[in-house]
């Protein structure tokens, strides 16, 4: 936020700019409605089958209205055309154009406005049919249909330039109003459209009753999206936001076992996979080509990885918990024309190893009660925020400890507890929104009282 602007009368002098601060109120509003029919049928002794169908209707409507307290220091007041998300004739902008939830227009110091509307529908038919090849052995072999419509339409406004003290007409100010939905100019899609089948086939064996085998192959996706800021080229002309971001999807292969040992003492999950992304979605915030989060397919890449998760009970009533998982990820292909992507690098928010352990002890006391202590230990490797470069940062790794000591009966719980008892400073997410970038660290140090009653 600058005062001074050419040929502008300003408070302070050319190109002085207040404080950067910035607070939005955001209002969301969201409809789901789902309808789903389900059949379950033996077929035979050997053979049974799932089947059915499934519909949904999602509405969500969001407003955000920005607001600058800085903007109120450029010669007190803007030009009369506020961010107005239905700009009238003369008002700046394109007028009547867009839907709008709030037409506005809005008082300083609000800026800039976001009025959303998004719709999504969703069809779909399932089926699954489950083979038992032997006393020991299924098969398992699935499929759906699905048929996937996203539509959005709304406004981005925003007023800027200062007024000045020689124009009662407010010259000297601006509006900037982009509708975006299904009456554009420029003949984009109206919708993100997608339709296809996607199948599953599991066969799982069982030597005997305290272990079990399986291997999987599974297809996933997520469906497309349109962009508000379709058709906007980067300053070199080599990048042009698409219309529709279109779906990716997700082969994925895995080994695993459910497993009982040591007389029942013990349980042990755990699996081994390797899924392969086509198209994979991100989210864009790049100021040098547009004000606006956009979306592409932006990469191809490749995930294998190791999970599991146990529990063990002592001879001494303790009961140790925990689960691990170990990732290799890697972007191999760039999908778009920038130096946005880096080939060969790994994936967002996807440690190379994670874990946690947890120790707990209950024993009764001669009240009736039963009395509990509780340690817990989290650690994480370094991971990355984002896989596209100028937003990408490094998230160092931690190790975190939690405690808590309680007692209970069968209708009530009383319960201390010390999260993150060395006060560590963890980052669980990091953004560059706005191109500045923004930490988001866990929870400091916290001592505090739990108390759980059954009515």
């Amino acid at each position: 936020i600058c005062d001074g602007v050419t040929n502008y009368t300003a408070v302070a002098s050319a190109g002085t700019c207040q404080a950067p601060d910035m607070y939005v109120a955001s209002k969301g509003d969201t409809e789901v409605t789902t309808h789903e029919l389900r059949i379950n049928a033996d077929l035979n002794d050997t053979t049974s089958v799932t089947a059915g169908i499934f519909l949904s209707d999602l509405e969500l409507i969001e407003h955000n209205e920005f607001t600058y307290p800085g903007s109120a220091k450029l010669d007190a007041k803007y030009a009369p055309n506020y961010p107005h998300t239905n700009p009238q004739p003369g008002q700046g902008g394109n007028a009547g154009a867009g839907w709008y939830s709030q037409p506005g227009p809005y008082n300083a110091p609000i800026i800039f406005v976001n009025d959303i509307l998004r719709t999504d529908e969703q069809k779909g038919v399932f089926g699954e049919m489950n083979f038992a090849l032997s006393d020991s052995s299924e098969l398992t072999v699935g499929a759906r249909w699905y048929d996937i419509s996203v539509d959005l339409e709304g406004s981005a406004n925003g007023a800027y330039g200062n007024k000045g003290a020689t124009s009662d007409s407010g010259g000297g100010g601006a509006n900037l109003s982009v509708q975006y939905g299904p009456n554009n100019a420029n003949g984009y899609p109206d919708k993100a459209e997608t339709d296809g089948v996607i199948g599953k086939v599991t066969y799982s064996w069982k030597p005997n009753e305290d272990i079990m085998y399986y291997v999987t192959w599974s297809e996933g996706f997520r469906p497309g999206l349109l962009n508000r800021p379709a058709g906007t080229s980067n300053a070199a002309g080599t990048y042009t936001i698409p219309a529709v971001t279109d779906t990716d999807e997700v082969t994925n292969y895995e080994f695993g076992w459910k497993a009982t040992l040591m007389d029942g003492a013990m349980r042990f999950n755990g699996s081994l996979f390797m899924s392969d992304i086509t198209g994979l979605q991100s989210t864009i915030f790049d100021a040098a080509i547009v004000n606006l989060f956009f979306s592409d397919n932006a990469a191809d890449a490749e995930i294998l990885g190791l999970e599991g998760d146990f529990v063990y009970l002592t001879d001494n009533d303790w009961v140790l918990s925990g689960a691990f998982s170990m990732l290799d990820t890697e972007l191999t292909t760039s999908l778009v024309p920038t130096n946005d992507i880096v080939e060969g690098s790994e994936l967002a928010f996807a440690p190379g190893y994670q874990a946690n352990v947890t120790a707990r002890k209950e024993w009764g006391l001669s009240s009736g009660n039963l009395a509990h202590w509780q340690g817990q230990v989290t650690v994480s490797d370094d991971s990355f925020s984002d896989i596209m470069e100028p937003n990408r940062a490094n998230q160092d790794g931690y190790a975190l400890a939690n405690m808590r000591a309680g007692i209970s009966d069968d209708n009530w719980v009383a319960e201390v507890f010390i999260d993150n008892l060395t006060d560590k400073r963890a980052e669980i997410s990091n953004t560059f929104v706005f191109d500045r970038e923004r930490v988001m660290i866990v929870r400091p140090r916290t001592l505090g009282l739990r108390l759980k009653y059954n009515f």
